[in-house]
């Protein structure tokens, strides 16, 4: 056996990377709480612009001067359920990208996640401004920024949100920013946050920081709220294997379709072919357009035929008498709750002899606020909340 130098002695061996553990799937118990709450979201995977097909309207130019050509062609399988992880670990700190997925530690700067993306580093953070309170460059406004996106310089329009009323170009450019840079779902019809506010950008060539503002998006408490879905699933496959991720053993789910000529002819067509406008309600013959108006033009203001005497007495009495039955039985109804609601306070004082801390003082109590409402909405005649578990 041979001796080990003195420069060697006291050194602990480090063991091989064969031997050490692989590390659990969540960097604290935190984290593994939240991943309950996102394993089940759906997820955005994000749209590949198919770039030729918009060549006339000049945005190819317009993508290129804030570097989102290529981000914005990127067409990857989505690893769906690896998306969750990505987010259950996510933070962002001292400039920092630092998540876990599939037990490895990501640990990279933002330039670095930039990079990887094919987005330049820099510009402008839009992500909590909007048009009314970005800095504009010198003799540019709120007023100059609408009319760039609308091509109007109706001062009315400054606060439109309607996608419709943008030109053709910033609606297209729209589209881009509601399925890749700031995806959503639902309807595309309103343009509202920082949307118009990165409309304008591109068309007047400002530089926007866009991997701060997406990965501001991913760490924001949006992502967390119920029923809201993860967003950015195609570009966090993607970053996964541009980062070596062995992906393997995954199964991927096919992204969704191209944003391509198919979307203008769709866009063209209904911009055509506006939807409907819903025609007048018909006036009712004998019957006034409005409360102390006359009748319509066109139809008779002779009343309608008249009840007899004995008739209308014979409504008001029924009506009477429905009345009093119901003020009767809320008047009933009213005397058990409040007789409900003593025993509820005789048994908790009863119970708890002034003790003020036990979760079940708590129970009880919300208990009684909710004999409370069901109280009012009986006296009132409210149609009480749904207490099925569906609702």
């Amino acid at each position: 056996m041979t001796k080990r130098s003195r420069s060697e002695k006291g050194k602990s061996v480090v063991p091989s990377s064969s031997s050490t553990r692989p590390k659990r799937p969540f960097v604290n118990d935190l984290a593994e709480n939240r991943y309950i709450l996102l394993s089940n979201r759906t997820v955005i995977s994000g749209r590949c612009v198919i770039f030729q097909d918009f060549e006339h309207l000049n945005i190819p130019q317009i993508l290129r001067n804030n570097s989102l050509d290529q981000f914005i062609a990127i067409r990857e399988p989505v690893y769906t359920s690896l998306v969750p992880y990505f987010y259950t670990n996510l933070a962002f700190e001292g400039n920092r990208v630092r998540t876990r997925v599939l037990g490895r530690d990501i640990d990279i700067p933002l330039e670095q996640f930039a990079d990887l993306l094919h987005l330049s580093y820099g510009g402008v953070d839009v992500y909590s401004f909007n048009l009314h309170d970005f800095v504009y460059p010198d003799g540019e406004s709120v007023l100059t920024a609408s009319t760039l996106i609308h091509g109007d310089d109706n001062p009315g329009l400054v606060r439109n949100e309607e996608v419709n009323k943008f030109t053709f170009t910033a609606q297209v450019l729209a589209k881009f920013v509601f399925y890749n840079i700031l995806p959503k779902s639902g309807e595309y019809c309103h343009a509202r946050g920082p949307v118009p506010l990165i409309v304008y950008c591109l068309l007047r060539g400002i530089k926007i920081n866009i991997p701060r503002f997406i990965i501001s998006h991913m760490t924001s408490d949006q992502i967390r709220i119920p029923y809201r879905h993860l967003p950015y699933g195609m570009l966090i496959s993607y970053l996964l294997k541009q980062l070596g991720f062995d992906l393997s053993s995954e199964t991927p789910s096919e992204p969704s379709v191209n944003l391509d000529s198919t979307l203008l002819k769709r866009m063209q067509a209904r911009m055509r072919h506006p939807a409907p406008e819903q025609p007048p309600i018909p006036p009712i013959p004998g019957s006034s357009s409005a409360p102390g108006s006359s009748s319509a033009p066109g139809t008779s203001s002779a009343p309608g035929p008249s009840m007899s005497s004995d008739l209308q007495a014979f409504i008001s009495s029924e009506l009477r008498t429905q009345i009093q039955d119901h003020q009767s039985w809320v008047e009933q109804r009213l005397t058990q709750i409040s007789a409900a609601d003593a025993a509820y306070r005789a048994e908790m004082d009863s119970r708890y002899q002034g003790l003020r801390n036990d979760m079940s003082y708590f129970a009880d109590s919300m208990r009684f606020v909710d004999s409370q409402f069901n109280a009012l909405f009986v006296k009132f005649d409210i149609l009480g909340p749904d207490p099925t578990t569906f609702a």
